[in-house]
């Protein structure tokens, strides 16, 4: 398949910094750097891939609001049953996610990553699919291949089989997004959600986990 190596780079990257190097520094570097590289190689950025309208913007917002409280409501009810607290907190401090580094990469999961996994997902590489395809098709796949990396992390924060249950919120919001990219033709309010949803993520860490 032609997009095979697009699709399945992202999860190479985040492998091998997070399972065969176990730091979370290099796994940024890797896995931003191919999210980074792989559309500027190909001039995939478009003036019209950020257009929105205030419609849209509103929905992009509401999603995402919906997307935060879904996780930190859920994790923060939950939380004695999904996570072991003491063993997130050592398999984050060996990921090196602690001390002077923690701030810039709890900015990199709101600002850098939302942006760059957007432009990849559904712009790069939902271009290249959907110009083979259905949107439907176009849709899943990146939704589906966007979700499979998020399984190297979550298996080691989430307890038991709680892990595959929380990728499921991952995969339908990359169908949402998927679907709000093909609705709109633009990329701006699948970033604006992701944000909002990432920052559910990071209030979990700091209310929670820290």
């Amino acid at each position: 398949m032609k997009n095979t190596l697009g699709l399945i780079g992202p999860t190479l990257m985040v492998f091998i910094g997070l399972q065969l190097l176990g730091s979370v520094t290099i796994t940024f570097m890797l896995f931003y750097g191919w999210l980074l590289w792989a559309p500027i190689i190909e001039k995939a950025f478009p003036k019209e891939s950020f257009k929105i309208t205030r419609h849209e913007l509103i929905v992009a917002i509401g999603c995402g609001l919906a997307f935060f409280l879904f996780v930190f409501g859920g994790v923060t009810l939950l939380q004695s049953y999904l996570l072991d607290i003491k063993q997130l907190r050592i398999i984050l401090w060996e990921w090196g996610f602690s001390g002077s580094s923690e701030i810039w990469l709890i900015l990199i999961l709101l600002i850098v990553n939302p942006i760059l996994e957007e432009v990849y997902w559904r712009g790069y590489m939902y271009k290249k699919v959907r110009s083979q395809g259905k949107a439907l098709t176009a849709i899943l796949i990146t939704a589906v291949f966007y979700t499979l990396y998020h399984l190297l992390s979550v298996f080691h924060i989430f307890q038991g089989w709680f892990g595959v249950v929380a990728v499921l919120p991952v995969l339908i919001a990359g169908v949402l997004w998927g679907g709000i990219r093909e609705k709109t033709g633009s990329i701006t309010g699948s970033i604006i959600s992701h944000a909002l949803s990432d920052l559910g993520i990071v209030c979990v860490y700091w209310f929670i986990v820290r």
